[in-house]
């Protein structure tokens, strides 16, 4: 415990060493599917985006990503409302802001708009190593009274991980992961006053639009017991630090980082299958996944400093329910907001809707407002690959306890696929050393392989995967 605690201290000082270049917000790509649940938890996922969730699930998952688009939209409603005032300003009218009164009401008025993962959505995760291709672009323009204020970015982003396996008895688990984050920002954030976007005014004098390039890397554990209990730890941004190597509009030349955070999350994974052998398919096919997670954790002991955010918004809560893997309904709580969330599966096709809160204030319910995420995906399963440093755990090859089971290959670990292309649990197949039950993973098996594949499936119908 007391290594735990220094090794904290010792990344949250590292991270500190560049505490005098400019802080701008981390690298993320939040989905449909986990706006809709309470945002990420690092104890539950299971998708190519664990490469920025936590590092170290990608050691049981299994997933491509081809094509994504998924756009969000901040205060829907004012957004669609204010669009005709704004274009009509634009043509000369200048009292057309003043006729949309009842949309300017509350003295600031928070827009958004987001646009990820289109055209770039290129990712791949099997095994204890994985790689992605997204881009991401966010437009958050504020008004306040006579003044707009205007933050953007966009984001190019090509992370790169690997896993490994620390303890794998079959029912414990504990794994460990980095992920190195090379990117390209392009960031720009200004304030400008209406009469000088009705007047003509130069709206480009003074602002700057940096080309910031640079890189960081990610640290993540993760704990599974097969009774489908998970917990994760992961520290992110350990140095994430990026260099301005031109300027769009201006000369900025500045350093920036983005801040150290830990995250803390535990997960309870329930299939009805796993303790009722005779549920009929459709019980049998329903999960309940219940998520919660402390996010930033260092945060908390900040809170002396007036320009950091509450810590209660930084408690996040999730709930899944799962039928026949093909239906998903989420609800959720995030920056003490609420969130519902809706996901369709079609074979290898992911529909996902999420309507949530959005905390954009430093207290809870300061600058709250509305969004909506939509998500459209193409993720087909990744085959599963036979990587050297997964064979064995690091237990294991100290105490040789593994040595017969890692002269097998991946294929045959006892991971076994489900519908969503990943391992829920991968250790519920221990009593199936072989682990793959579709044959077409193995054409080459022979019959004496087949004869044992037989008769692990009449234990399945004996005593159900994860019961002991």
């Amino acid at each position: 415990m007391k290594k735990t605690i220094a090794l904290c201290f010792v990344l949250w000082r590292l991270s500190a060493l560049f505490a005098e270049d400019a802080a701008m917000p981390r690298f993320t790509m939040p989905t449909a599917r986990s706006n809709g649940m309470g945002g990420d938890h690092v104890a539950y996922t299971d998708n190519v985006f664990s490469l920025l969730v936590n590092p170290a699930a990608i050691m049981r998952t299994r997933q491509n990503s081809v094509f994504t688009l998924a756009p969000t939209l901040l205060s829907p409603g004012k957004t669609f409302g204010l669009i005709d005032p704004i274009v009509q300003m634009a043509s000369g009218d200048i009292g057309a802001l003043a006729n949309a009164g009842d949309l300017l009401k509350g003295g600031k008025i928070p827009l958004g708009l987001e646009l990820r993962e289109f055209p770039l959505s290129i990712a791949h995760v099997s095994d204890g190593f994985g790689f992605g291709v997204w881009d991401r672009v966010f437009a958050n323009p504020n008004i306040i009274g006579t003044t707009i204020k205007l933050d953007m970015f966009a984001d190019v982003i090509v992370p790169f991980g690997a896993a490994f396996k620390i303890l794998d008895t079959g029912e414990h688990a504990v794994d460990f992961g980095l992920t190195v984050k090379p990117f390209v920002r392009v960031k720009l954030s200004e304030q400008m006053s209406l009469m000088d976007v009705m007047g003509g005014n130069d709206l480009l004098d003074g602002v700057s639009a940096p080309v910031i390039v640079g890189a960081g890397f990610d640290m993540g554990f993760m704990y599974r017991w097969d009774i489908g209990l998970s917990a994760g730890l992961v520290f992110d941004d350990i140095v994430t630090r990026g260099v301005a190597v031109a300027d769009l509009v201006g000369s900025d030349d500045s350093g920036y980082v983005v801040p150290f955070s830990m995250n803390l999350g535990v997960a309870y994974d329930i299939k009805i299958g796993r303790f009722w052998a005779g549920a009929p398919t459709f019980l049998a096919n329903t999960g309940v996944t219940v998520a919660f997670d402390w996010r930033d954790m260092t945060n908390a002991f900040q809170q002396r400093d007036y320009t950091r955010r509450n810590a209660a918004l930084d408690i996040g809560i999730g709930l899944q329910i799962s039928m026949l893997d093909m239906i998903y309904v989420r609800l959720g709580m995030n920056e003490m907001l609420p969130a519902v969330g809706l996901g369709l599966k079609f074979g290898l096709f992911e529909l996902d809707f999420a309507y949530y809160g959005k905390e954009l204030g430093l207290e809870p319910g300061q600058l709250s407002v509305p969004a909506i995420d939509l998500s459209f995906a193409f993720r087909p399963k990744a085959k599963p690959r036979d990587r050297v440093w997964t064979r064995r755990s690091l237990v294991g090859v100290i105490t040789g306890s593994d040595k017969k089971a890692a002269e097998q290959p991946a294929a045959e670990e006892g991971y076994v696929d489900n519908d969503d292309g990943y391992t829920d649990n991968p250790s519920e197949s221990a009593e199936i050393d072989s682990g793959y039950l579709d044959n077409s993973d193995n054409p080459s098996e022979d019959a004496e392989s087949a004869a044992y594949y037989d008769g692990a499936a009449d234990r399945m119908e004996e005593e159900p995967l994860g019961v002991q």
